[in-house]
């Protein structure tokens, strides 16, 4: 082989190298920042493990979705992107179907309030029977799945509400904690009764008022104060009483 044969073959090896040099550094410093990126995670969970050292509770609203349903949206966004239960009727849930959506979105909890907001412990068969499949029927069909967490409208039940609930695979849940923000409070008092809660317990709020809107982060604020997150409903064999004589079976956990 002639000398220029030569460093024509050894002028096209040396690129290659440098390439191959350059490709593995690079590959090596995108494993390093890919590293970095899965390891980041681990420090905020650490500190929400942290945060939540005394258990969790949770937040729900009935009588969904309505006008209000995207500020209350933004507000759980705001107050550190808190997810919630929202027991929706029925009726609503056809008036808003986009605002259901946008509460799956978001990573809400959608859960059955009835149909029309009747007192369903005084209804007779089929229509209470139907009040709770109707809704069922709705929410599946915007959401794609079924309901599996149900409330009885005033909290109002009975053993063959609790029956028709369990035979369409929903779990009943009433609350430990009520805000009273129906009742006209401001929303410092809405915040500071639904802060009486207990690690497990359930605290009751509504759709469509502002003052339970500005009670959110003041609730959520004063639960972080005490080491609680708002957490995910779910059934338990222990029974948890709601007011005197009145049990129902369902806890707060972790999502």
């Amino acid at each position: 082989m002639s000398l220029t044969s030569r460093r024509l073959r050894r002028s096209a090896i040396v690129p290659r190298r440098r390439t191959v040099r350059r490709l593995t550094a690079q590959l090596a410093a995108l494993a390093a920042a890919f590293g970095l990126l899965a390891a980041g995670p681990a420090a905020p969970r650490a500190a929400a493990a942290e945060q939540c050292a005394n258990g969790y509770v949770a937040i729900t609203f009935d009588d969904g979705p309505t006008a209000m349903t995207p500020d209350y949206v933004q507000a759980l966004h705001d107050a550190g992107w808190v997810r919630a239960t929202f027991f929706l009727t029925g009726a609503h849930a056809q008036e808003y179907p986009q605002y259901v959506d946008l509460l799956a979105q978001n990573g809400h909890w959608i859960a059955n309030h009835s149909y029309s907001h009747p007192f369903l412990d005084e209804l007779g068969e089929p229509d209470l029977f139907n009040e709770l499949l109707g809704t069922n029927q709705i929410l599946l069909a915007q959401t794609g799945t079924a309901p599996t967490l149900f409330r009885p409208p005033y909290g109002r039940t009975n053993a063959q509400v609790r029956q028709d609930a369990t035979t369409l695979g929903m779990t009943e849940v009433l609350w430990t904690a009520d805000s009273f923000d129906y009742n006209g409070v401001s929303a410092q008092e809405i915040a500071d009764n639904a802060l009486q809660v207990q690690s497990g317990g359930i605290i009751l709020l509504h759709e469509g008022y502002a003052t339970t809107l500005a009670a959110i982060p003041l609730i959520v604020n004063g639960l972080a104060e005490r080491g609680l997150c708002a957490g995910k409903i779910v059934p338990t064999d222990t029974p948890v009483e709601a007011w005197p004589g009145t049990t129902y079976y369902a806890t707060a956990a972790h999502w």
